[in-house]
């Protein structure tokens, strides 16, 4: 295995990417509400985690995935999901790494397959022969043997590391056709192939403000993902990549576009929201008519949500002493 694979730049590359560098200055140019991030980053968070599990088979739903939580960790399903969204979140809040080893793709391996395989395979480097199956049985690619992974790994470490490529998506890509080659554990190798995506794009700041769910596009074009993935050439698959990548970058910048149509609302406390809903669906709202709602909270609290939804511009205060009365602004 010659690593990198030798591939031919054509210009249908160098278009495409010169549009993934336009979308990630003009993401970097818009304004955006802290809160209206964040909450964007947690849904992209989500669907990076369940597409890259639905890639390699998994059937749960995104209302399903919405309703995740810990009790979830018996469920094969979804624990397959929470595991990714662990390794995402670990990548996020991580700083951006500027060396990569064979500890950390060991360490992605352990949190992607924690509670799915034996503890002892966990982050462990295969010691078997694998081959690489279609649908009806027959193997289509065998692997390296084991032993010839450890210095395979250090030739992807060492190109990812290094500056024979200046382009951060196209070494991404390659690193990810690299590493599915060697196919380095049993289980898993999708999973954390496509998390070590995400990592490489990072170090460039690719990640587009960590909004970009490119695997949701993989799994609508997994077919083709799959079929370019297989083949010996590699400029097919960097072309390939590199249109998934520019897609998933204009639906970073649709994502924050819409922030113009973001309910505000979502950033509320629930208690405030409450408060809020009780006075638009009345339009005139006394003080004690809101106390008589919320009974166990004290009425200095009360008063001071009031002044934060003023604030917020979400209600108005109308008249004043014991007259005042409160309603939503239109």
């Amino acid at each position: 295995m010659i690593i990198p694979p030798k591939f031919t730049l054509t210009s249908s590359m160098l278009q495409t990417f010169a549009t993934i560098e336009a979308n990630k200055y003009i993401l970097a140019t818009r304004d955006v509400q802290t809160l209206f991030v964040e909450n964007i980053q947690r849904k992209s968070l989500l669907k990076s985690s369940l597409f890259s599990a639905q890639i390699e088979g998994n059937t749960l739903t995104l209302s399903e995935a919405e309703q995740l939580s810990e009790k979830n960790v018996y469920d094969k399903g979804k624990r397959e999901v929470t595991n990714l969204m662990r390794a995402l979140s670990f990548l996020r809040k991580t700083p951006v790494v500027s060396f990569f080893d064979q500890d950390f793709i060991l360490r992605l391996h352990n949190i992607a397959m924690d509670g799915l395989i034996e503890r002892e395979r966990r982050g462990k480097l295969r010691k078997e022969p694998s081959a690489i199956f279609n649908e009806a049985g027959f193997a289509v690619y065998v692997t390296p043997s084991p032993s010839q992974i450890p210095l395979l790994l250090e030739d992807l470490i060492h190109y990812i590391n290094g500056t024979s490529e200046k382009n951060i998506p196209i070494k991404a890509i390659v690193s990810h056709y690299i590493f599915e080659k060697i196919h380095p554990f049993l289980d898993g190798n999708g999973r954390v192939g496509r998390l070590l995506i995400q990592a490489i794009l990072a170090t460039g700041g690719y990640h587009f403000n960590w909004l970009l769910s490119f695997e949701e596009i993989l799994n609508e074009r997994k077919i083709e993902y799959y079929s370019y993935l297989d083949q010996n050439d590699v400029t097919p698959f960097v072309e390939f990549m590199l249109e998934v990548l520019m897609s998933a970058s204009e639906n970073s910048i649709k994502l924050v576009d819409n922030q113009k149509e973001y309910n505000k609302e979502d950033s509320l406390l629930p208690r405030r929201k409450e408060i809020l809903l009780l006075i638009r669906e009345q339009q005139l709202l006394s003080f004690d008519r809101i106390r008589r709602r919320f009974l166990i909270i004290p009425e200095r609290t009360l008063r001071y949500d009031l002044l934060q939804l003023q604030k917020g511009g979400f209600i108005m205060k109308l008249g004043t002493t014991k007259g005042v009365l409160y309603k939503t602004k239109q």
